[in-house]
């Protein structure tokens, strides 16, 4: 699917979250006009003029109560479609991103935004052999903004290495399929290294196995399904790929030290 860019006066809803997480698809949504009140995973937020939204394939969009001239821009892409941006980043941005969605411009920044907006809009309509390449690095470009917006430690960032962009990479390919493929020999053979070699370099550069990596974004879906929806246990394991609804109880109490109709219960 190609990069989109539409202008809505709604927010974006990833409708369908097990075909969102087969496309790996991610939407940036810039709010132009208006304002919204919206509810993403478990969280209630309010989007105005100069708010960007960021949703990951992990996000449950619900409640939505947009204003009569509310106006945003939704920018919808795949992790495919920046598997080759090479960017200095945070190796846990991405879950920044899944418990910070929303971020609201500085003035300054708004300026420079809507000019990306200006320019998303004015090339979508191009027809031209070079029209996919010019909004893929056009997207590159106001992905660093974003990351710049977020306000990281950048002075902790250096140019990424041959290494960096391995980590990059896995981390994309772990967000599009975390939910089907929990072993570390499939994101290696994906990536043409050995098992060994992948896991010891996730380890150098984050300081967290490759397994505990998959169970954090696990276990962010899983808290996300409990207080966000009225699925019943066994549906919510059957999201997550569980072979029942009994390991699925098993493997969360593990890691969280209680039930998840428990969970549930303290956290709505």
């Amino acid at each position: 699917m190609p990069i989109q860019v539409l202008l809505s006066n709604d927010c974006y809803t990833l409708s369908n979250p097990i075909a969102n997480h087969q496309d790996g698809q991610i939407v940036l949504s810039y709010c132009c006009a208006g304002t919204a009140s919206v509810t993403i995973n478990d969280t209630a937020y309010v989007l105005a003029t100069g708010t960007l939204l960021t949703l990951l394939p992990q996000s449950l969009v619900l409640n939505q109560e947009p204003s009569q001239d509310f106006q945003c821009v939704h920018l919808v892409f795949s992790f495919r479609d920046i598997d080759e941006m090479i960017l200095p980043t945070n190796y846990n941005f991405l879950n920044v991103l899944i418990e910070q969605p929303v971020v609201t411009l500085q003035q300054a920044d708004q300026a420079i935004f809507d000019q990306y907006i200006l320019l998303f809009q004015q090339q979508k309509d191009k027809v031209s052999i070079f029209q996919t390449d010019a909004l893929r690095y056009l997207l590159y470009s106001f992905i660093a903004q974003v990351n710049r917006v977020y306000q990281q430690e950048e002075q902790a960032m250096q140019p990424s290495s041959r290494k960096d962009v391995i980590v990059f990479q896995f981390y994309n390919l772990l967000h599009q399929h975390y939910l089907v493929e929990k072993s570390v020999r499939f994101y290696a053979d994906q990536l043409k290294l050995t098992p060994k070699y992948l896991t010891t370099l996730i380890r150098q550069r984050t300081g967290k196995s490759i397994s505990k990596v998959i169970t954090e974004l696990v276990l962010i879906k899983a808290k996300t399904y409990l207080t966000a929806t009225d699925w019943p246990i066994y549906q919510i394991a059957e999201q997550l790929h569980f072979a029942d609804s009994t390991t699925f109880c098993r493997y969360f109490k593990t890691y969280i030290g209680q039930s998840p109709m428990r969970y549930r219960e303290r956290n709505r």
